[in-house]
């Protein structure tokens, strides 16, 4: 006779003996579970939120990849990537490239706490995340190899991490400190609950319903099916800080605080654009700033009330942020575009310009007069203005250009003295960020600083390029081939 899952579950999943052979201290070290200063009886209280034994594990996956072959099949024979506007086409070069191999890092994140975290609660869940995120790997880079024979961009969604392209250097750089070289429970408070949690419901489920109206079907249907798994696993955060706050709150409070500022630096960089740059106006839903308003800003708040944990310092700065910093970063990636691997949509065409300055009513004085002379560049046909001659100084921290954090009426560059070397910040946030742990940081060298050094040769924009691995089939361009600037000629 089978036993319901209610009967056999708890037992299963607290499967736990004493070592006779090893002290505990040497197989779960604390340099990997991140249990330092926590008793290890404290982790009985770790509860996963969702109960799944592997059979009902594997029957919900089953569905869900049936439903995604059918969706697929169906879509490839009706051409549909073929009939899609060039800016929406973008989205899905971009998210390709900048998040395939995050989905392969994770894998490699929960295979660690499989191994050493303090929980065998916690170790059993994270062995059906290590298969979630395999999944979700496997499942772009079949999406793009089915679109490669039309756009060589998708062979990016494998090559991307493998490159020096500056973008992916920094998305890298925060995977490679809290996915591959975080403890368990510190990678539990960043990554799950802070980044995925907090942040790719931003990506997969606001692009998700953009890509819908604007008739990337497939794209979306991808998303949809990966955000259903990103949602359980996501939830190992929430327990893992219940108990630290019990016994490590300032500890909680810092991984937080450090982990939100550097995921919100990304996702401006990645999701801020293409919400309210490349998709069509018809097609938008929400602006970044007002999904980050409520699907992000809200729901951290409430946790960090739940938790009885402070808001962020930095609060104020955030929010600012919020305001400007994606319009910054964007204006940025379009001037530098050839060192992207997609063609960025300036969407700034007046239509366009009179949504951004609806949304966000100082958008006009922070970047409209910018865009205005590169229009006007345009127009002249002075394309070379239009294009950069040197790189941009970048953060030391985010790896992203300086400047890029606010409005172009508060630039400043804060700096940090560490055993002898000056490092360069974007914000104040990133330099306390970076003076929290700077061991963890110090001695990298951004792709500024290699060029200075030498390290990047000839030393000039096209051996930027060449080193980044960025060919001319591939180079970014216009994705409306300026066409939008039309809209200025009198």
């Amino acid at each position: 006779m089978l036993l319901d899952r209610d009967d056999w579950y708890d037992i299963a999943h607290d499967l736990e003996w004493s070592l006779s052979y090893v002290a505990h201290a040497d197989a779960f070290p604390d340099v990997w579970s991140g249990s330092k200063n926590i008793p290890h009886k404290a982790w009985d209280a770790w509860e996963e939120p969702y109960r799944v034994s592997y059979r009902d594990y594997v029957a919900v996956q089953r569905e869900k990849e049936a439903g995604v072959a059918g969706v697929r099949d169906t879509l490839k024979r009706a051409r549909s990537y073929q009939k899609l506007h060039p800016s929406v086409a973008a989205v899905s070069h971009l998210h390709m490239g900048a998040t395939c191999m995050v989905e392969q890092m994770a894998v490699m994140m929960l295979g660690r706490s499989a191994r050493f975290a303090p929980s065998p609660r916690w170790r059993n869940i994270s062995v059906f995340g290590m298969l979630d995120e395999i999944r979700h790997a496997q499942l772009d880079l079949l999406f793009s190899h089915d679109l490669l024979k039309y756009e060589s961009r998708f062979d990016w969604c494998q090559k991307a991490f493998h490159s020096n392209e500056w973008g992916i250097i920094a998305i890298r750089s925060f995977c490679d400190d809290w996915f591959l070289n975080a403890n368990c429970v510190d990678s539990a408070i960043a990554a799950h609950l802070t980044f995925e949690h907090g942040f790719t419901n931003m990506q997969f489920i606001a692009l998700a319903a953009e890509a819908m109206k604007a008739g990337d079907i497939e794209f979306s249907n991808l998303l949809s099916s990966i955000q259903t798994d990103e949602a359980r696993h996501a939830q190992q955060g929430f327990p893992t800080l219940e108990v630290l706050m019990k016994h490590d709150p300032q500890r909680a409070q810092r991984v937080l605080d450090v982990s939100f500022w550097r995921s919100f630096r990304l996702f401006q960089a990645i999701t801020g654009p293409s919400m309210d740059y490349y998709m069509p106006l018809d097609n938008r839903t929400m602006s970044f700033k007002e999904f980050m308003l409520e699907w992000v800003v809200d729901q951290h708040e409430r946790t960090l009330r739940d938790y009885g944990l402070q808001r962020p310092w930095y609060w104020d700065t955030f929010l600012q942020s919020l305001e400007h910093g994606h319009h910054a970063l964007h204006l940025g990636m379009w001037f530098w575009r050839p060192t992207l691997f997609w063609k960025p949509s300036a969407g700034v065409s007046k239509a366009e310009r009179r949504w951004l300055n609806d949304k966000y009513p100082a958008w006009e004085d922070s970047w409209g007069v910018l865009w205005d002379q590169i229009i006007k560049n345009v127009n002249d046909g002075k394309m070379a203005q239009t294009l950069p001659q040197t790189l941009p100084a970048l953060c030391n921290l985010t790896q992203l250009p300086i400047g890029t954090h606010s409005d172009r009426h508060h630039l400043e560059c804060v700096t940090s003295e560490y055993r002898g070397r000056t490092y360069y910040f974007d914000s104040e946030v990133s330099k306390w960020c970076f003076e929290q742990e700077p061991e963890r940081y110090a001695g990298h060298l951004n792709v500024v600083e290699r060029f200075v050094a030498g390290l990047i040769q000839p030393p000039d924009l096209a051996g930027a390029l060449q080193w980044m691995g960025l060919t001319t089939d591939v180079m970014g361009d216009d994705a409306a081939d300026y066409a939008w600037a039309a809209d200025y000629v009198h």
